[in-house]
């Protein structure tokens, strides 16, 4: 009974936790996030394949096909990352819906793939209608998890949700925004139609991805086209000088503000960064 009482109250303790969802923007309710506490993934039998893969009853072959996309996911995300993961992340690979919504922090089924808690948790419609979706959506997921082992849950919330979801989408080759080209993200820029790039999160959006025109009603495809361009804008940052993005990151995973970070690998601020790439894709 403590047990319960003692995960509950650590869980009311982090409404404002580090949650991020590669198909919905939402905020969570106390309720939903002391499900996800209590009912995460370590519950649940382990992969003999890979301990770290644990999944419901009847999803045996579910794990199978995680465990083995696990290893080079992991060595991808620390390739572009710049560092080991600082400690072995469960990922949970769910059979029905209810136990997914249960157990992802969300409460609801939507989502492909969340990270909640250092947890990944997996919808089984990667399982079944979107399997090709599959190996993007567990290295997207993954790079979340990734930050999420280095620093804290307010350092993690005080990032700017447009570079964890465009380094979430670069490391993972276009995982959560799928189902928007980058012609057609760049087209939208280059007509006005662009994300806010901001220099820090706030606990009261953990994870959109800001327009600087909200006149439209945030949807799937929304969330997709905000997804896609920030993923461009980090490619554009990682491509324009190597080195500097691995300072960037050192700096990141060091805990520090990302303003600070950012300069730390390119000597230049932000906006003069945002600027180039608007530059850059003019023509």
């Amino acid at each position: 009974m403590r047990y319960l009482i003692a995960k509950t109250t650590a869980a009311t303790a982090i409404t404002l936790m580090l949650l991020n969802s590669v198909s919905l923007a939402t905020v969570p309710t106390v309720h939903q996030i002391a499900s996800g506490v209590w009912n995460n993934p370590d519950r649940l039998a382990a992969s003999p394949e890979n301990p770290r893969v644990h999944y419901e009853r009847g999803g045996a072959q579910y794990a199978h096909a995680v465990a083995a996309l696990l290893p080079a996911t992991i060595a991808r995300i620390e390739s572009v990352q710049g560092r080991p993961f600082a400690h072995p992340v469960t990922v949970g690979v769910y059979v029905s819906p209810e136990a997914f919504a249960a157990g992802n922090g969300l409460g609801h089924s939507r989502a492909a793939g969340v990270t909640f808690f250092g947890h990944v948790t997996l919808s089984p419609i990667l399982f079944s209608a979107q399997r090709q979706r599959l190996p993007a959506i567990l290295t997207h997921e993954m790079s979340h998890a990734h930050l999420q082992s280095w620093i804290s849950a307010l350092a993690y919330i005080h990032l700017p949700n447009w570079f964890k979801e465009g380094l979430a989408v670069m490391v993972s080759g276009g995982g959560g925004a799928e189902f928007v080209s980058e012609i057609e993200a760049r087209d939208a820029i280059r007509r006005g139609d662009r994300i806010v790039i901001e220099s820090e999160g706030s606990s009261r959006n953990l994870t959109g991805v800001k327009f600087e025109n909200a006149s439209e009603t945030p949807n799937g495809s929304r969330t997709m086209m905000g997804y896609r361009q920030a993923g461009l804008f980090v490619t554009f940052l990682h491509d324009r000088d190597a080195a500097g993005f691995a300072r960037m990151m050192a700096a990141v995973l060091d805990g520090r503000q990302f303003k600070a970070a950012i300069m730390a690998g390119y000597g230049r601020d932000l906006w003069t960064l945002w600027a180039d790439f608007l530059r850059a894709n003019e023509s």
